[in-house]
């Protein structure tokens, strides 16, 4: 757990914040990965949502409650004016039907009939997952597990209490298991996230472990996804977007979050710290900017950089200036912006689809005149509501960090040789460095209840290596909501790989098939 006093920036940030406060209460976060984001994604596609900052997550589940409310309050509206189809659509009263039971207290509290400021609910989100597996393999954005070759179990629940309104508690301790083909086994007890969380006029302040998704990227996000373990961190941040005073207002609704955290000892800089500052911006319906840095600092060792503890304001600032500076000040960081552009009711035009979404981040490794360089890119395509019928949604989706003549930039550093890390995960977009990737993503509702996912996945590694590492991966998985508490998802994935770890000839194939039930209390 971070043991060192908060960072200078962490602290200006709730001075930032002060002035422009309003109500709130505190809430949990509802874990990335969750199917609830999917469902919130399918009704702002449909047009029912106008108001999700989805760029930076995890939610809350009081702001989960509210774009529920929001999604309800959109479907009245339409019906009143005289469209009934969205109102008597099978698949929208599905998912709304869903959500309202998973966050019934969310929205009783939304709606000031909770009656309740202290609880504790000891067992919730039960779930049990079987995995099996040719090879010893990880699944992208999945905070970091690894998996055995053969069989493996994950058994676990998430747990959390309230206190006065203001105080909150979150633990999701898990059970793993794995048995290879050759009947070794190993067992591990864990707690895959944990927090404490304080509030207080909409500053919220959370202590624990926890996992960040940063950026408009669906499969991947350059700067920051769950693809590595989550951090202990501690994290400032604002979890109801708000809108500021006086002529700021024009700038939409805004959302902040800073965060500080320790990085585990076994790295090449032992216990480097690592924090980051994102802003996020909703200046119309149609239109989501955000802008985001992240620091790697300090640490044990002769040549790391100043820790925070020891800087001053006056390193502090040329730190983020973006200037490259050397010495106990050189930092590893990565820094740049991003956007949404939703598009709705392209159906009025085009009689094809209801919404388009387009994003694109674009990031530096470096900077020139201040600003980011050396930049990778992530852009995307979401089509909503394919054929107009409510079921089906696509989404295209590429990355790109190869940098030309420099193999090998991004994600690495000269002074943080074990590069942006954790736990050797990559802690941005899971391709790594100097590599291309290339999504095809389907969502499909063949009914109400079942719900089926196709997508392929392209990547090559080392671009610039003479022997690029090239991954194909196809997945499918099929979800069945036997009840609005209740629902089974399973899946397969095929990965072949060539030249695997850049090695010529070094070719490998995996199978995995996994299975999941999961219960809401």
């Amino acid at each position: 757990m971070p043991s060192k006093k908060w960072p200078a920036c962490l602290l200006a940030l709730i001075i930032f914040l002060f002035p422009i406060c309003c109500w709130g209460k505190v809430s949990i976060n509802v874990p990335l990965g969750h199917w609830s984001y999917s469902a919130i994604d399918k009704l702002t596609g449909l047009g029912l949502i106008r108001s999700a900052i989805y760029s930076t997550k995890p939610f809350t589940r009081l702001e989960m409650a509210h774009l529920i409310k929001e999604a309800e309050a959109t479907l009245d509206e339409t019906a009143r004016e005289g469209n009934e189809d969205l109102k008597r659509n099978h698949i929208i009263q599905g998912i709304l039907a869903r959500l309202e039971k998973e966050f019934s207290a969310d929205l009783r509290e939304l709606e000031g009939n909770s009656g309740i400021t202290s609880y504790i609910k000891p067992v919730e989100d039960i779930y049990l997952r079987y995995l099996h597996s040719d090879k010893d393999f990880s699944f992208e954005n999945d905070k970091g597990q690894k998996y055995s070759e053969g069989s493996n179990w994950r058994i676990g629940f998430s747990t959390h209490g309230m206190l006065f309104n203001h105080l909150a508690l979150y633990v999701n301790p898990e059970y793993r298991y794995s048995k290879d083909q050759f009947g070794g086994d190993s067992n591990d007890i864990t707690v895959l996230e944990g927090y404490a969380k304080a509030e207080w006029s909409n500053i919220e302040v959370e202590v624990g472990r926890d996992s960040m998704w940063w950026g408009p990227g669906r499969h991947g996000s350059l700067i920051l996804t769950d693809n590595a373990k989550p951090f202990d961190l501690i994290k400032i941040s604002n979890p109801k977007p708000i809108l500021l005073p006086w002529v700021f207002k024009h700038l939409g609704l805004l959302k902040v979050v800073g965060f500080w955290s320790q990085l585990e000892h076994n790295r090449y800089v032992p216990e480097a710290e690592f924090m980051g500052l994102r802003v996020n911006l909703k200046p119309f319906p149609f239109l989501e900017v955000g802008a985001s840095r992240t620091v790697l600092l300090g640490g044990k060792g002769s040549r790391a950089a100043k820790g925070t503890t020891d800087l001053s304001a006056s390193e502090w600032l040329k730190i983020l200036s973006g200037k490259n500076i050397g010495g106990r000040l050189d930092t590893d960081q990565i820094a740049g912006f991003d956007f949404v552009l939703h598009l709705p009711f392209v159906d009025r035009f085009f009689r094809m689809a209801k919404s388009i979404d387009l994003w694109g981040e674009l990031y530096g490794e470096d900077e020139a005149a201040s600003l980011p360089s050396r930049n990778g890119y992530v852009v995307g395509l979401r089509v909503g509501d394919i054929f107009l019928a409510g079921k089906t949604d696509l989404v295209i989706e590429q990355a790109n960090n190869v940098i030309t003549n420099h193999p090998a930039y991004w994600y690495n550093h000269h002074v943080y040789k074990s590069g942006y890390t954790y736990y050797d995960r990559i802690m941005g977009h899971e391709m790594d460095t100097d590599a291309r990737d290339l999504f095809v993503g389907l969502e499909h509702y063949i009914n109400p209840q079942i719900i089926l996912g196709l997508s392929y996945d392209y990547q090559k590694r080392g671009a610039q290596d003479p022997n690029p590492e090239e991954r194909d991966r196809y997945d499918a998985s099929l979800t069945w909501y036997q009840s609005d508490d209740f629902f089974i998802k399973g899946g397969y994935r095929y990965e072949s790989i060539d030249n695997m770890d850049n090695v010529e000839g070094k070719d490998r194939n995996n199978h995995v098939l996994w299975i999941s039930l999961n219960y809401s209390l």
